[in-house]
Order: C-alpha cells, then structure tokens, then sequence
C-alpha cells in the first residue's frame, strides 16, 4: 500500500508493534471459552485498547460480531475523495443473461459475459476494467454518468465499514480494503464481500415500468447446485443480495434460506428486494433465524388507488398487513436491521412522492427513489423536460429530511436529471448518449 496514501504520523511504539500483537493473540488464545461463567463475555466486552491505525482496528474485530469499524476515520482525505465507487472490490453482481459486473446492468457502458466458477468472475478482465478505471483519475470510462450511486458517492471509500465476525471474515475485509487504498486490479488475495443475483425472472406481479410480470420464467430459477457453488465465497462473505423478479417466488431460494447453509455462517447477511407478497406471517416465521440485514420492498406508491394501478398484484390491504407483521417482528428481534420501501418514478405515481416519503417516515423505514428504465406503458418521464426539473427539485427537498445515503441517492438521481437536461438528453434511460456525456464529479461531498 503506497506509504502516501496514509496519514503520516511518526509512531515512538512502532517498534514494539510486533510484540504486542503477539501477546494479543496469545491473550485471545487463552481466554477462558463460552461455558466458562461467562467469564469469556467479560473479557469480549472489555473495550480494547485505542488503535493505532484502521488496520489495528479492523484485527480487533475478531469474534466481536457486533463491532464495526470505518477505516475512512484513519484514511486520508485525498485518498478518499479518489475513491468514488468502492463496488469492484466488493461486490460482484450476477444477471440471468450471465452477464456480470460490480453493479446494475444498466450502469456499464459495456456489459460482459462470463460463465465459470464464481471466483473466475469476481477476477475476470470485465472486473479488473472497473477497478482500474474506478483506481485512477477523471471520470471512469467503464460507467455511465447516469449511476446514481455514483453521483451520490453513496458507495465511495469514506462510507466503507468493515464489520467484526469470525476471523476468516474480518481478515478478508482487512485484504478488501487494503486492495481499495492501494488500487490493486487484479484483487487476488481476496473474494467478494457482497455478491448479488437474481433467483428467477419471474415475478407473481405485472408492475406497469417492468416486463418480468409478463416474461418471467420460474425455468431459469437458480438451481440447488449454485447455492452449492457458494461455499468458496462463504467464508469472507458479508452479504448475500438477492433480487428477481420476485426472488421469494423461486422455491429453491426459499429453501436455501431455511436450509442449513445460512445457519453455518451467520455472519453472512442477506438483503432482498421483493414486491413483499410472500412475505406472509406464515413465511416470515418459516426465516426466523434467517439474518436479513436489508429488505427492500418495492411499493412504488403511497396510497391504495395509486398501489393498484402501478403494481397490479396483491392488494394494498394485504400489503399492508405484510408490512406490519415485518416491522413488529424487527421491532421485537431486531431484524432485519433494515427496511427500505422503494419508488420507481413514473408519470403515474409522480404526484405522491413527498407522500411516499411521508410513508417511509411514518413506518420508521428508509426510502428510496429510482428513475424509471426504458419506457414501458409509455410512463417514462425522461422525455418531458419540465417533469424532469421538477422532479430534481422535489428530491433535493426530499433529500433535506432523509438520513445519508437516503440523501445522497435521492441527491444523485437528481443529478442525473440535471445532467441529462443540461445536455438537452430527452429519452429514455439507459440511453446515456455517452459519447456526450458530461463527466461525472468525483470529488467527496
């Protein structure tokens, strides 16, 4: 790791850095086990000494699942505003078309095709493009301005957090962002700490902005065997995110989550998007012992009358009934840590998105606005310049009541509008007009 990329603070203890981690691990290896008293506990809960520096940190997150740590508190402020997006280091993302990448298929200008074994992908050329483009200056040549989270910075280094669990874990996070700080490509010495797929294409709803209601197929549902394929990427894995379709209509997900895969690496989080349709009390019980850490839940509307016209499912009532069940059920356990009621933005629902922030306020749950992609049913927005300032607008007010990264996507899809309005682009999305496209501001927020 280059030496400048670091604050540079003269240390009088270095040299005896190495004897006090050996003593550390000869501490930590002859502290009494968990049926010992409690005894174990008490020493778990003792606050560790103050670390000298984020990799110190990051060590003493061994066997302390309930820690965290932000190495951006010891990176340097230069270092930090070069790293932008931190996804080709951390997540690999996996569409039912094989292609792949560190994020939505939408937001590569060049979308590659790989098969193989899931490692394979994580270091295939594709991945080795994004980190050097995302390691280097200006803007990256391998995405679209029109990333949202990268506009908003929403995944960039300063809000990296590296979480304690078993030591397999902490030590590949360790490696992950040591691969971040000095721009490795290659990225060798580490797997991914998220990895996201779809279950299946098909979905039980037929929204108006999505054809997987009418196209989906639970035929190319993810089999038993690619679960099986997980094992390699378990240990240092830190989420699991899970997306359709509709990914809780795929029986063999279903089943994987319930089963015993899971239950052996708790420290491996999972996060769904659903439309929450088989979110049923029934099902919610059934994975119980399941650690979500994000559901996000595609409402796509505030009120009932909008709910039916834009989803075309289940009813808001039922929903609704789901919805309650799922936050009394974090209420008592805390999990899932996290929910997100989610708006595609189209004509149809324009009208309610302060109410649909409302919502979210009220339910104590995060919120998060999309564009729309392509333009199915004629509901894109993107071709009316009006609508689209407007709607920049709202989201920068919107943005003022939202927590962070709320804020700063709700803040980077307006960018997007404003760049596209600004080069005159009036069409849909994914249509970027790259060759005109404005570049994409790196600097921190």
């Amino acid at each position: 790791m280059p030496g400048a990329d670091l604050p540079q603070r003269r240390d009088p203890y270095a040299a005896l850095a190495a004897t006090g981690e050996a003593l550390a691990r000869a501490l930590r290896a002859a502290a009494p086990g968990p049926d010992d008293g409690g005894v174990r506990a008490a020493v778990d809960a003792a606050a560790p000494p103050t670390p000298r520096s984020w990799r110190d940190a990051v060590d003493a997150l061994v066997d302390r699942a309930d820690a965290t740590v932000r190495p951006a508190d010891w990176l340097a402020p230069d270092l930090l505003a070069r790293r932008p997006c931190t996804l080709p280091w951390t997540r690999l993302e996996l569409f039912l078309d094989d292609l792949h990448g560190p994020c939505c298929v939408d937001f590569q200008r060049r979308p590659a095709a790989a098969t193989g074994a899931l490692l394979a992908r994580f270091r295939s050329p594709a991945m080795r493009a994004f980190r050097a483009a995302l390691a280097g200056d200006g803007p990256p040549a391998t995405c679209r301005p029109s990333c949202p989270r990268l506009r908003g910075r929403s995944d960039a280094l300063d809000h990296l957090v590296v979480r304690g669990g078993p030591a397999a874990f902490v030590a590949n996070q360790r490696a992950v962002v040591e691969a971040i700080v000095a721009g490795d490509v290659d990225a060798a010495a580490i797997t991914p700490l998220e990895l996201s797929f779809a279950a299946t294409s098909f979905c039980n709803y037929d929204c108006l902005m999505c054809r997987w209601g009418v196209d989906g197929t639970l035929a190319d549902e993810r089999p038993a065997a690619f679960y099986d394929a997980l094992a390699p990427l378990l240990p240092g894995l830190a989420r699991l995110e899970v997306l359709g379709g509709e990914p809780l209509a795929s029986p063999v997900f279903r089943d994987f989550l319930a089963g015993p895969t899971l239950a052996a690496h708790r420290h491996v989080r999972v996060a769904l998007t659903t439309n929450a349709s088989y979110l049923t009390p029934t099902e919610q019980a059934r994975h119980a012992d399941v650690r979500f850490e994000h559901l996000t839940i595609s409402l796509n509307a505030a009120t009932d009358a909008t709910y039916r016209a834009v989803n075309r499912g289940l009813t808001w009532p039922r929903i609704r009934g789901h919805l309650d069940a799922l936050r009394a059920r974090r209420a008592a356990t805390g999990w899932p840590r996290a929910i997100t009621y989610s708006m595609v933005m189209l004509r149809a629902n324009l009208h309610e998105l302060e109410a649909f922030a409302a919502l979210a306020r009220r339910d104590g749950v995060g919120v998060r606005f999309m564009l729309p992609m392509r333009d199915r049913n004629d509901q894109s927005f993107l071709r009316d310049a009006a609508a689209m300032a407007d709607v920049a607008r709202r989201l920068r007010a919107i943005a003022d009541d939202l927590d962070d990264r709320d804020a700063r996507r709700a803040r980077g899809e307006a960018e997007v509008l404003d760049d596209r309005l600004a080069r005159g682009v009036l069409r849909p999305l994914p249509d970027d007009g790259d060759d005109v496209a404005a570049p994409v501001r790196l600097s921190r927020r």
